[in-house]
């Protein structure tokens, strides 16, 4: 299953995105989190120390292309497969 969690600032994204990744996980899952905003907070909310969190290795600039449709829309997708990125 790959699941997104968009939506505007402050609605929540980040904290739905870790109570989901860490419910998956405790059943079993594998679990790839991706926190693609430039405040990045995931790690936080996944239960990481803070001086943990600082020392997670951030995301290559190009892995999430950012673009717009033509309607507005800002739409953001991974430049590799995500089972490319879970190899890595």
């Amino acid at each position: 299953m790959k699941l997104a969690v968009t939506g505007k600032g402050g609605s929540g994204k980040t904290t739905i995105a870790g109570t989901l990744a860490r419910s998956f996980a405790r059943k079993g899952w594998k679990v790839l989190a991706i926190d693609g905003d430039v405040n990045p907070n995931l790690a936080l909310t996944l239960g990481l120390p803070r001086d943990a969190a600082f020392q997670v290795a951030a995301l290559p600039r190009d892995l999430l292309q950012r673009t717009t449709d033509p309607l507005g829309n800002q739409r953001v997708r991974l430049s590799m497969p995500s089972d490319a990125i879970m190899q890595a």
